[in-house]
């Protein structure tokens, strides 16, 4: 924690210029610009601010979130201090942190931004616009992107979105998540690509704003404001838990790739996974084409030459591993089991599980029970 006085603006404050700019001119301004212009007003603050308290968070309430992070406190060095330049259209920045978190402020600029560092921007709520030089998607709730160092990118926001961002440099990841290298899983190859063959194209996945995960945000938010002698390693090892969590999400869809394409994962294709994963019951390949805004055939070509299984045969491996676990693990009779996974019949369902495993389900049933 800070002991010393120093200059700062709080980050509300700059989430007001901003927004007062944007509805007065119709266009965005980017973080520094806020800043200096807060600057100029004079409306920086000098001496030894106060830190909000994120622990008090109730995991539950938004907009209390909104009003402790807008209580962080920003030092004028970290933003007026840094080394940036801007060329061909990209502004290149350096900052002061090797890590950090924050709320992704609101209405920036259209100009692409370029970090020596890998990036996470996660959708807590509400939704953003990404514009990289590939592609622009809008991210809803729940996806997150990873993109690696000097991958150029804007984000554009409202002040009701909550899109959390997380910095780390090269040699920070390096020294504190290494074992991740070592793995065999989606993230930890593309971290590997990123780091040992230039990768410049991002990943996407979906995960779920579930308690858990809000709770680690809030324990890397607190330790990020409290910067004690703690405070660091603190703050990496619920970081570590927040990727693990990342990779647990995708553990389901792993196996669909094939193995000659493992290492070559990339931009949407867990992110798709993980959402049929999640809703393979009703959804149809033109909804899940029409979520990721992809023509379906497109989609469906992609799919089979990422995973080897073409959209149908993923949807009935999801079902049938669901059909297996609840004629394990429950009482429950063919015709529920049937409509739990998504058959319209139990006639259907009976003759997809007979080809799909060998065995009837009534069979496989008593099977395991002997």
């Amino acid at each position: 924690m800070r002991t010393s006085e120093y200059h700062y603006v709080l980050f509300g404050q700059i989430q007001k210029i901003k927004q007062t700019f944007f509805e007065k001119n119709g266009e965005g301004i980017s973080f520094r610009d806020a800043v200096e212009r807060l600057v100029a007003s004079e409306a920086h603050k000098y001496g030894v601010p106060e830190t909000p308290d994120f622990l008090t968070w109730n995991l539950k309430n938004y907009r209390d979130l909104r009003k402790l992070i807008c209580q962080i406190p920003i030092p004028l060095s970290d933003v007026l201090n840094v080394r940036h330049h801007t060329a061909s259209n990209i502004t290149h920045l350096a900052t002061k942190n090797s890590v950090q978190i924050s709320l992704e402020s609101c209405y920036a600029n259209s100009q692409l931004l370029s970090i020596e560092y890998f990036a996470v921007f996660y959708v807590l709520e509400g939704t953003c616009l990404l514009t990289t030089q590939r592609a622009k998607r809008t991210m809803q709730t729940g996806e997150l992107c990873i993109l690696p160092p000097d991958t150029p990118y804007s984000i554009f926001t409202k002040p009701e979105d909550l899109i959390i961002t997380i910095l780390s440099d090269k040699a920070h990841f390096k020294d504190n998540f290494h074992t991740l290298l070592y793995r065999e899983n989606i993230l930890s190859d593309f971290f590997r690509q990123a780091l040992f063959q230039d990768q410049k194209e991002g990943i996407f996945f979906m995960l779920s704003p579930t308690k858990d995960v809000r709770s680690i945000l809030q324990h890397l938010f607190a330790e990020f404001v409290k910067r004690d002698s703690y405070s660091s390693a603190l703050f990496n090892n619920y970081l570590q838990i927040f990727y693990a969590n990342i990779i647990r999400s995708t553990e389901s869809t792993y196996h669909f790739y094939s193995r000659q394409k493992e290492k070559s994962v990339k931009t949407l294709m867990p992110a798709i996974l993980e959402y049929l994963t999640q809703n393979y019951q009703s959804v149809t390949l033109e909804l899940l084409a029409m979520h990721f805004h992809y023509e379906s055939t497109y989609l469906s070509k992609w799919i089979k030459s990422t995973t080897g299984k073409g959209y149908s045969a993923i949807v009935t491996d999801l079902k049938i591993q669901e059909a297996c676990r609840l004629l394990t693990a429950t009482d429950k009779n063919i015709e529920e089991i049937s409509e739990i996974v998504g058959y319209n019949s139990a006639d259907h369902f009976t003759y997809t599980f007979k080809k799909v495993t060998g065995s009837a389900p009534r069979t496989y049933r008593k099977l395991l029970k002997q």
